[in-house]
């Protein structure tokens, strides 16, 4: 079995024990989750279809408090706020302005950050990725890029740091010795933004109020029409055509939005934004975008400006940030309502495809209570890892209104870099946590509903909103000491065709037929925690076209089975005939003293030599 041919699966699947399901929801719509109070696993669907939703106030939960006093509306500074000292700040003509509260050298601090901003994959002189008048926030545990350039300081990157002291600081997740985003851009190094979002953050807030050309019976279904801030990027997902209708008018990637506050606070700096609260889907069925990026229609069919604070606090010493979000009604507005509330979440990974170092899918834990899975008939007991590695369905999986912070993992533990915990931690409206295995949309979202209808909302005039607290920690220290195996291609591993070359192992179009390439090397030793193996490859061409050159597994020889594997086209090589790392991440809970191997499958569209694989496992 070692050495036959690698049976190709649309989910890499960990573990040398795993259990079987369908995924049975029914979401053929948009993909952002929201379930009713009482619990009753309600989905926000296609604006044409009704649905049981939320109906409004009388199926809310109580009021929690009673509205907060009016706040000021704060109006958008010319010039960056700096309330930071200049001493914790680090300017290269070429990055973003670094914030550095690690305790480490400027010089390795800016080192780090290259490294993490070019890992993203933008082409140098690109407009859309990372630009001097963004922000990188450098703390112990976390790096944060705040994208200032498009986006509302919308937080699009986040990388796990190890809290070494001083420079020895250093990234805790690589893929072939590139730092890996936590969120969904540029993940796998290729400069790309998510088809189905406008950056790592999905925000939306629904209106029920209808406009001239909208159906009216859409006031008595999910919404009419959504809203949110206006930023950049476009939604070219065809699944969600109410989200690309609002693409015309987005910001350019060189419009800068500064802060209306920034200020330093114990143990790190909080960055506040204010914009518009303008409509951004337009559901009125033909997708035409009329209206697209006007202001919140009243009820009584007035636009009026509404606005949507949001930022961050980040924390030096600290492995989470916090996601603020408040509205703000201005005077002279009437109040101010919604049925639903402020739904989304941070964009994690791909979903049914994820980066296959961040398939935290695979083990979830609610923390305080028991939480039912409907979808798979089983229950997520509390305080304990719950094994979730099913088959994806072809419909959206929602989690919702949990009440409790909400861990997943790609292992059966908290491993430093690959999970993540979400909660909500503001003075009330804490209730909707949530998670979506996003089919639709084809990502994984830790988020939930913030500020709700008939709990935070309505608002007087002049009045604002709690600020709610989204909250993300990026958990773990290790599970053990990390022991690594370096296997030669051409004297530690198996062949199944081609040869000596150079210093590797390699297969021609003109000499060989696929098949597997490299398997082995049968080794007992990588324990039954977790593995990632590095496979260094090169190919003689990266531009002809953007087929799959090589499968690349990690497989159980004795139990039979495939724990990871990832499929690897041609573009994803940087240069010809360089070597490249790319990484396999694997779960081997149960594989203790297992026959494994790291395997190589070619598929004959191009010259490809592998130098040797590196598997780093837990001991």
């Amino acid at each position: 079995m070692g050495h036959g041919m690698i049976v190709l699966l649309a989910l890499a699947l960990s573990g040398c024990a795993h259990g079987g399901g369908k995924n049975g929801l029914d979401a053929d719509g948009d993909d952002s989750f929201v379930a009713d109070p009482a619990g009753d696993d309600t989905f926000l669907l296609d604006p044409g279809e009704a649905v049981d939703a939320v109906e409004g106030e009388d199926d809310a939960p109580e009021r929690e408090e009673e509205p907060p006093d009016a706040a000021d509306v704060v109006d958008a500074p010319d010039v960056m706020a700096e309330d930071v000292a200049e001493d914790e700040l680090i300017v290269e003509p070429d990055l973003p302005v670094i914030h550095n509260h690690s305790g480490a050298s400027a010089s390795h601090v800016t080192a780090l950050v290259r490294s993490a901003l070019d890992g993203l994959g933008f082409p140098d002189g690109s407009s859309e990725g990372p630009r001097p008048d963004d922000k990188v926030f450098v703390g112990r545990w976390l790096m944060a890029w705040i994208d200032q350039t498009g986006f509302y300081g919308k937080m699009n990157g986040l990388w796990r740091l190890d809290g070494e002291p001083g420079d020895g600081l250093g990234f805790v997740l690589l893929d072939g010795g590139r730092p890996v985003n936590t969120f969904i851009v540029g993940e796998f190094g290729d400069g790309r933004w998510p088809p189905g979002y406008r950056g790592a953050e999905h925000v939306e807030f629904p209106s029920r109020t209808p406009e001239a050309n909208d159906d009216p019976a859409c006031a008595s279904r999910d919404w009419c029409n959504q809203y949110g801030l206006n930023e950049g990027g476009a939604v070219t997902d065809p699944d969600i055509p109410w989200w690309s209708a609002c693409n015309a008018g987005a910001p350019a990637w060189t419009d800068v939005f500064y802060p209306v506050s920034e200020e330093a606070i114990e143990g790190g700096i909080r960055l506040v934004y204010e914009g518009a609260f303008v409509k951004q889907a337009d559901g009125d069925g033909d997708w035409d975008g009329d209206a697209c990026h006007e202001d919140w229609l009243f009820p009584d069919g007035v636009r009026r400006r509404v606005l949507l604070r949001v930022g961050y606090e980040l924390y030096s010493d600290e492995a989470y940030v916090d996601r603020i979000m408040q509205i703000v009604n201005p005077a002279g507005n009437p109040a101010f309502d919604g049925p639903m509330s402020l739904i989304g979440g941070f964009v994690m990974t791909r979903w049914p495809d994820p980066h296959p170092l961040k398939a935290t899918g695979g083990f979830l834990r609610p923390e305080l209570r028991d939480v039912g899975d409907s979808v798979h008939g089983i229950t997520l007991a509390a305080a304990q890892w719950n094994d979730h590695r099913f088959a994806p369905g072809s419909a959206d999986e929602v989690f919702a209104w949990m009440d409790q912070p909400f861990s997943m993992s790609v292992t059966n533990d908290y491993a430093a870099g690959r999970s993540a915990t979400l909660s909500h931690v503001g003075p009330s409206d804490n209730a909707d946590v949530g998670i979506c295995f996003c089919a639709v949309h084809g990502y994984i979202e830790m988020g939930g509903g913030l500020i709700h209808g008939g709990i935070s909302l309505p608002i007087g005039s002049g009045a604002s909103t709690i600020e709610a607290r989204r909250r993300l920690e990026l958990p773990g220290t290790g599970t053990g000491a990390e022991v690594v195996h370096v296997y030669e291609a051409e004297t530690d591993l198996a062949h199944g065709f081609g040869r000596a070359d150079a210093d590797g192992w390699s297969a021609s179009t003109a000499d060989d037929a696929a098949g597997t390439m490299i398997y082995g090397p049968y080794a007992t030793d990588w324990g039954g925690l977790g593995a990632v193996a590095v496979f260094d490859l090169l190919v003689d061409n990266n531009t002809a076209d953007d087929g799959v050159v090589v499968t690349l597994d990690m497989y159980d020889s004795t139990a039979e089975r495939i724990l990871a594997i990832r499929d690897v086209r041609r573009t994803e090589f940087a240069a010809p005939f360089v070597y490249q790392g790319l990484a396999l991440s694997a779960d081997l809970a149960g594989c203790a003293g297992h026959r494994m191997e790291a395997r190589v499958y070619w598929h004959d569209i191009s010259y490809v030599r592998v130098d040797k694989v590196t598997v780093t496992t837990i001991d």
